[in-house]
């Protein structure tokens, strides 16, 4: 069906394994992909994390812990 090879194409874009980013500034990451979602804790500056994906927003795993933090504060691939 249409639906099945759409989520097949998404399912190919995404890497089978986590990339590491680094963070570029001090963020706070939160339980979900907004502003006003609870926060969990506050990444310093040239930490390295997990990226499990991006969009505006990337869900990232951080000491074990997982959320999300707004796409300009990481880098990934370093």
């Amino acid at each position: 069906t249409q639906k099945d090879s759409t989520q097949a194409k998404v399912e190919a874009k995404q890497p089978s394994a986590a990339d590491t980013g680094r963070i570029l500034r001090g963020v706070t990451m939160r339980t979900g992909p907004k502003n006003s979602a609870a926060a969990i804790v506050t990444i310093p500056a040239k930490t390295s994390v997990q990226v499990m994906g991006c969009k505006k927003w990337c869900q990232i795993v951080y000491n074990g812990k997982r959320g999300w933090i707004y796409k300009s504060f990481v880098k990934t691939g370093a």
